[in-house]
């Protein structure tokens, strides 16, 4: 009965593992991160301040999720973490786009950031 321990022991944490999987978020879902209207009283140079902020947040939360992908239980450690703080950004970037279409900013808060990145 002792030896068959070790493998319900991995039957189980693989199963979990399993369950588990299905718990993450699709990247679909980053607006519903972030509150509807957080930006609302910002004027176009704030939100244009905010979304440099957060683009150059998200590039950073890629690149250590590319970094961390490459190696052994690179998955795990994006999904624990990164990948909420990095959906989070993702939803902030629209509310912020949504917000400065909204407002009838001169430029878009999306050119201005991808301009700032490149």
């Amino acid at each position: 009965m002792i030896a068959f321990a070790p493998r319900r022991l991995c039957a189980s944490l693989a199963a979990a593992a399993l369950l588990l999987a299905g718990c993450t978020l699709p990247d679909d879902k980053a607006l519903t991160m972030v509150n509807r209207g957080k930006y609302s009283l910002f004027n176009c140079d704030q939100l244009k301040s905010q979304a440099v902020q957060a683009r150059t947040r998200e590039r950073e939360l890629r690149e250590a999720m590319a970094k961390a992908a490459a190696g052994p239980g690179g998955e795990l450690v994006n999904a624990v973490a990164y990948r909420s703080e990095y959906l989070t950004v993702k939803g902030e970037i629209e509310e912020l786009e949504i917000t400065a279409n909204a407002k009838n900013c001169r430029q878009s808060v999306r050119a201005i950031s991808d301009g700032v990145i490149r």
